[in-house]
Parts: structure tokens; sequence; C-alpha cells
């Protein structure tokens, strides 16, 4: 009797599992989806969604700042950089 109830407990439980995997597969990776959506629109307006036109500009105005500052290339006589 008892390895009867255990039988169906584990069919059952496998079938929920199953279920549980197939559904984790169709919509488990929602963050994923979010964020190739967002490079899609990144690719198409060159910012990114949730930024206006106005901050991408400050944002690249800042990035080139930084690229433009001078590279140490060689250490101090202390050995800082």
């Amino acid at each position: 009797m008892i390895s009867l109830v255990y039988g169906i407990f584990i069919c059952v439980a496998g079938v929920v599992g199953i279920g549980w995997v197939l559904w984790i597969i169709r919509h488990g990776d929602t963050d994923r989806y979010d964020e190739d959506a967002a490079r899609v629109f990144f690719d198409e307006h060159g910012h990114w969604p949730d930024e206006t036109a106005d901050d991408a500009a400050a944002r690249r105005a800042a990035t080139a700042a930084q690229v433009s500052a001078p590279v140490v290339t060689q250490a101090a006589s202390d050995g800082t950089v």
C-alpha cells in the first residue's frame, strides 16, 4: 500500500517538475529579453531607453573628456603611477 502511494507521489512530482522546467524555459529569462530589447533600442536611437537624448549627449561628452585625458605610461621614481 505504501509503495503504491509512494509511486503515485513520484509520478505526480515528476509531471510537476517537467511542467516547471518547461515553464522556466519559456518564461524564465525575461531579464535577457529586456536587455536585448534595450540594446536594439540603443542601436536604433543612440541612447538607452531610460535616458533622454540630452542625458546621452552629456554622457558622451563626459566619456570624450575622459578619453582625451593624458595617460601615464611610466611610473614615478617612487613607484607611484
